[in-house]
């Protein structure tokens, strides 16, 4: 039995890829980022419309619960997301201290010209 939440979810995540997609037609997500949260959101909704496939997933990997199982991916994808994204802002740090440096010797080299 479908219960409103799965229904509320479905919608919602349906909403996310075509979002995801209107990104990528945009120039503002890469193809490797499109297919990632594509793929993220589908197993989202099959996890969430059959809750007994996470617990088959578990038991198969040695986990108790599915519940378990999603924690556990969940919290090692955000800190793989987070990892990204600290590495992303230091090279974005650096280009910007490069180019201060560059703008600052060009604002130099006028004054003395």
């Amino acid at each position: 039995m479908i219960i409103l939440f799965q229904i509320l979810f479905s919608f919602f995540s349906l909403f996310a890829i075509v979002s995801v997609i209107k990104k990528r037609k945009d120039g503002l997500l890469g193809v490797k980022g499109m297919v990632f949260w594509v793929l993220f959101w589908l197993v989202a909704v099959v996890v969430v419309l059959w809750p007994n496939s996470a617990t088959i997933i578990a038991n198969t990997v040695g986990i108790g619960r599915g519940t378990d199982l999603t924690l556990y991916i969940s919290v090692a994808a955000l800190f793989f997301l987070l990892f990204r994204l600290h590495i992303k802002i230091e090279a974005v740090g650096r280009d910007i201290t490069k180019l201060v440096r560059e703008r600052a010797i060009e604002g130099v080299e006028e004054k003395i010209k």
